[in-house]
């Protein structure tokens, strides 16, 4: 028994002694040329080890390796994939023995990692070859080795010491040109067993930014298994923080569920962090925090967010993201609060035309603004499918107020289609739609629109800045076109619509009181008013020509006629407005009676430079073709008006140059001077009117 013992002592003496001797005994060269064979096999590059190797079996296997290096694509811009200043790995040979493995040290010192994308979208990390040069098929009647040919399979694993210290990781795309880089990484890891909860910590540097980042893990067995394992992972820096605690299921399918917490303090310290600076007023792009449930089964993903916090813009909503399909597949809605988008709004725009005694100092004349025909790119509209719906409690566009309001957004197949299904301003209420189809060669556009109860003034006022006309409207148009430009979009556009406006007024203006008195009508600016009992019109619009032929005011005195055209594409106004006295005291819906005294007014030329003015050659033509019936119809408009506000008879004389006796004085005398006097303050009373 002593001697078989002794045996034994002395078989394990000679192991430890050969354990101990043979690293010396073998040269480095021996085996890390088979490394270097075995690296090349299996990856089809090349490794380089120019520094020293140590290698040691026992008390613990250690491997040191110096200055390594892994070679590149041969289409890559740099000749390493990887250098490594130094590699240190200590195993337990002891564990390994009983199908554990010990890590007991593992540290890559220095690593300087190199990602790329060619322009064809191969990685570098993708190898022409992974077959290892050992590889061989089993003899006939010998069993295939199990997990690899190393014997039986690991039972369990622990890492005590396992870092990275002080590494870069650099990541290209030649498709899109980005380029983003890390420094400064450090990373340790420690687990006791795969059964055990798994823990890793870490920072990095980008962009000058320390990022902190922490991961906790249950089990890394049931991970590893496809089973649902507790995962809380996060990421912390100045420019923003990001964490998500929930669980992970590896799968098939793989599945998410948990939830993410999104703190930005500043979204335009952000986008310059990340290389896409964007500029924004004070006070805006700063604020933003998502706070909600996450969950991913397979390809389909969705989000369901409990606080949406951009600003001072405040809501909640849900995302559903299916990505199986050849284009992603995108569902939700989003409830907000009061939305308030001036302050994102581009500035408003200077007006056009320069105030008349400007020009008349510098002698510049008012430039017309022009249609862009810079072509629109919509095939974003291509790129994914939408069905989301979208409501606010109110809105706010610089000095436009809109109600509650809600919106359904869909995009299908290039077609977008945005329905504002409920819309409630400025004392009334609504619905539209806004239709653009990228799939014709040039996008095809259109909009549609119905407001009913709209108060005139405050809409027109906060949106144009017109407030000379007060009333309650209704509003409907119906538009399309088709073009790849805004210009041909204008130039092309099509449709029709209709106004009509109650128990309102023309501000600015008594029309009643020119046809009395032209001189007089546009004395007392604002004071001045035409009531009315309804305005009314339709329009019609082709190859963009807005044209009306049907304007009318109706008024117990008064019934003014419009009739013209805009041509949008050139921005030029052909337009006449006919008032005329009439012996009826009914208004809305009363009878629409052709006699009376009209004086019509020309609105003509450019947007930007229009011109008014009353029409004296209609009048002159109606007096000599018919005199008796203009004098019968003038008697009646006076005695019907009743209001001493002026002499219609005096107002034709002066019209054709004649006095107040009739002796056909011109308009060089001084009642002639007086009645040219009255006309030109009229016509620049009626300028300023539309201005």
């Amino acid at each position: 028994m002593k001697k078989a013992l002794a045996i034994v002592a002395g078989v394990i003496v000679l192991v430890i002694a050969v354990a101990l001797i043979a690293p010396f005994l073998i040269p480095t060269e021996t085996y890390t040329a088979q490394v270097r064979k075995q690296v090349k096999a299996a990856t089809g590059r090349d490794l380089e080890i120019a520094g020293d190797v140590g290698f040691s079996i026992l008390p613990s296997t250690q491997l040191t390796v110096n200055k390594v290096a892994f070679a590149n694509a041969e289409w890559a811009d740099s000749p390493y994939m990887a250098r490594l200043a130094k590699l240190r790995v200590q195993v337990d040979p002891w564990a390994l023995l009983s199908g554990n493995l010990k890590v007991q040290s593992f540290v890559l010192e220095e690593p300087i990692i190199q990602l790329a994308i060619n322009q064809n979208g191969r990685p570098n990390w993708q190898f022409d070859t992974g077959k290892p040069a050992a590889d061989k098929p089993a003899a006939d009647g010998e069993a295939a080795p199990k997990d690899g040919g190393m014997g039986a399979p690991l039972q369990d694993i622990t890492l005590e010491d396992v870092r990275l210290v002080n590494g870069s990781v650099t990541y290209a795309d030649a498709r899109s040109g980005a380029r983003y880089s890390a420094n400064a990484v450090n990373l340790s890891v420690a687990l006791k067993s795969l059964d055990a909860p798994f823990g890793a910590e870490g920072s990095l540097t980008y962009n000058g930014e320390p990022i902190e980042l922490n991961l906790e893990t249950g089990a890394p067995r049931g991970l590893m298994t496809g089973k649902t394992t507790e995962v809380t992972v996060s990421a912390d820096s100045a420019p923003l923080a990001l964490a998500y605690d929930g669980t992970v299921a590896m799968g098939p399918p793989r599945t998410l569920d948990g939830s993410v917490d999104l703190t930005i303090p500043s979204v335009k310290r952000l986008a310059a962090w990340v290389g896409e600076p964007v500029e924004a007023e004070p006070g805006t792009l700063e604020t933003f925090e998502l706070k909600g449930q996450v969950s991913a089964k397979g390809p389909r993903y969705s989000f369901a967010a409990e606080r949406i916090a951009f600003d001072k813009i405040r809501g909640e909503g849900d995302l559903t993201a299916d990505m199986s399909g050849a284009k992603p597949n995108l569902t939700g809605n989003l409830k907000l609060g009061r939305l308030d988008v001036t302050p994102y709004m581009p500035p408003a725009t200077a007006e056009a035309d320069a105030p008349a005694d400007e020009e008349a100092k510098d002698g510049a004349e008012a430039q017309p603004a022009q249609w862009s025909d810079e072509t629109i790119d919509v095939s974003a509209l291509k790129m994914v499918n939408v069905d989301f719906d979208a409501s606010a409690e109110s809105i706010k566009a610089r000095d436009i107020e809109v109600g509650q309001s809600e919106l359904g957004i869909t995009l299908q197949d290039g077609k977008l289609v945005a329905d504002l299904r409920k819309l409630n301003l400025y004392d009334g209420s609504g619905s539209g739609r806004v239709m653009v189809d990228s799939r014709p060669t040039a996008p095809k556009i259109g909009m549609a629109f119905d407001l009913a109860g709209v108060a005139a003034r405050p809409l027109l006022t906060d949106a144009a800045g017109f407030e000379r006309l007060e009333g309650t409207g209704n509003i409907r148009f119906d538009v399309a076109s088709q073009g790849p430009s805004q210009k041909s979009l204008v130039a092309g556009l099509d449709g029709e619509g209709a106004i009509s406006f109650t128990d309102g007024a023309i501000v600015g203006i008594n029309l009643a009181q020119m046809v009395r008195n032209v001189g007089n009508a546009f004395t007392g600016g604002g004071t001045q008013k035409t009531d009315f009992a309804e305005l009314a019109g339709t329009f019609t619009i082709t190859d963009g020509v807005l044209k009306n032929e049907d304007l009318l005011l109706l008024n117990p005195l008064l019934r003014v006629r419009g009739a013209g055209t805009s041509d949008l594409e050139a921005r030029m106004v052909d337009y006449r407005v006919t008032p005329k006295a009439v012996a009826s005291l009914e208004g809305q819906g009363g009878e629409v009676r052709e006699k009376g005294v009209a004086v019509p007014v020309i609105i003509k030329g450019p947007w930007h430079d229009l011109s008014y003015k009353p029409d004296l050659k209609s009048v002159l033509k109606d007096a000599v073709k018919d005199p008796e019936a203009m004098k019968k119809d003038a008697k009646k408009a006076i005695k019907s008006l009743k209001s001493g506000g002026g002499d219609i008879g005096e107002t034709l004389k002066g019209l054709t140059g004649g006095d107040g006796a009739g002796d056909g004085g011109d308009a060089g005398s001084s009642n002639g001077g007086d009645v040219k006097k009255k006309l030109d303050d009229a016509k620049d009373k009626m300028k300023s009117l539309f201005e």
